[in-house]
């Protein structure tokens, strides 16, 4: 592989010196025939492999060494004591209390790692003494969001972020119930500024701060993260954002097809029936 971004690669242009560019212009079945010629071998074709799916490890698992984790869903990361919720204190006794280990997570969650089967309902009971949420008491709206620090932490964002994460799923997780879909996987990524450190270009529902109060709305990536989504608005007021997804959860529920996820449904449909969508719900409330 290295001999063949050598050999054909742009070397002159350090922004195109990247091998997927030229597997993207040359193409794979080029890229097969290079490294054939190179090894002296034929090469076989990927195999077919399932869908990809995503592993929270939230909850009770066994660890395959007759131990166990628990994952803790933590919003934005933010490990703290909040009214009705001890969550810092609560680690710091059961990481004393018990040994166990703590593994922070791209999610910005936890998991308590070799816990001993003995202590597993001595350990639950003190965390859910200190109110901390366990996966189960939150909505999978919830369970999967993820927003950047923003301000006032991060000198680069232009909104907040971390700090609307809380009320602005709650006004979420209303329209969802309005529509039935509650129980459903969305993903949502909220970050203060453009450099995505949420990751909200690769997830259902992705809003990037543009500037104070006001974020693009991203939609038609996928759950699992491996399909780019689309600049669907590209600038909309805070306060504006449940009441938009409102009405493409409604179009999503009368819409979808069996199985079909939010952000699937959004980008099988485009950017310009979603827009129509929009528009209409707009000259309607009008």
């Amino acid at each position: 592989m290295v001999r063949l971004h050598r050999d054909h690669g742009d070397r002159g242009n350090r922004k195109h010196a990247r091998l997927k560019y030229l597997i993207a212009e040359r193409g794979e079945e080029w890229a097969k025939a290079q490294l054939e010629a190179y090894l002296g071998k034929r090469l076989d074709y990927p195999r077919e492999l399932p869908r990809f799916a995503i592993v929270d490890h939230l909850g009770w698992h066994e660890q395959g060494d007759g131990l166990f984790y628990l994952g803790l869903p933590v919003a934005s990361g933010r490990i703290a004591d909040r009214p009705g919720e001890s969550l810092r204190t609560a680690l710091r006794e059961i990481v004393t209390r018990f040994g166990c280990d703590p593994i922070l997570l791209p999610s910005q969650d936890i998991l308590l790692s070799n816990i001993a089967p003995e202590d597993r309902s001595c350990l639950e009971l003190a965390l859910r003494l200190h109110g901390v949420v366990f996966a189960e008491d939150v909505k999978p709206v919830r369970r999967w969001s993820l927003a950047c620090p923003a301000l006032p932490t991060c000198g680069l964002a232009l909104t907040e972020a971390e700090r609307i994460q809380t009320p602005l799923i709650d006004a979420i997780e209303e329209r969802l119930e309005r529509h039935g879909l509650i129980g459903e996987k969305f993903s949502i990524r909220i970050t203060g500024c453009p450099n995505g450190c949420a990751r909200p270009y690769a997830g259902d529902v992705g809003l990037v701060g543009r500037m104070p109060g006001f974020f693009a709305l991203y939609a038609g990536g996928d759950f699992a993260g491996t399909r780019l989504s689309f600049n669907l608005v590209d600038k909309l007021a805070e306060n504006s954002v449940a009441d938009t997804l409102d009405t493409l959860f409604a179009f999503f529920a009368a819409g979808r097809e069996t199985g079909e996820g939010f952000g699937d449904f959004c980008h099988r449909l485009g950017r310009d029936a979603l827009l129509s969508t929009l528009a209409q719900a707009s000259r309607k409330a009008s």
